[in-house]
């Protein structure tokens, strides 16, 4: 059984060990806002922190991310949103993940 933490809360995994974290995200707990893009950990679109490091989760498996913490988009608070606010700038989510997290 792999545990991690998945926006502050603890969650349990039993399946496939080597499954991506993404489709854990995606496919298990519904959290959508990280997009399959390329498969290959290039485009970004999967990105999300793990233990505080933008990682692509297309490409890290469940077995990589046992217990560790991990931050989706929808697991950005508004004042993540607010505090990122930066001149000419839209603050949305969104932009908060690309000035963490770049492209």
């Amino acid at each position: 059984m792999i545990q991690l933490k998945v926006n502050g809360v603890e969650q349990s995994f039993g399946g496939e060990p080597e499954m991506p974290l993404l489709w854990y995200l995606r496919d298990v707990l519904g959290l959508t806002g990280s997009k399959f893009g390329c498969g290959v950990g290039l485009c970004g679109a999967c990105t999300v922190h793990l233990n505080g490091q933008a990682t692509r989760s297309c490409v890290t498996t469940m077995s990589n991310a046992a217990g560790k913490e991990v931050t989706t988009i929808e697991g950005l608070t508004r004042l993540d949103c607010i505090q990122s606010r930066r001149p000419g700038c839209r603050s949305t989510c969104r932009n908060v993940a690309i000035a963490r997290w770049g492209r």
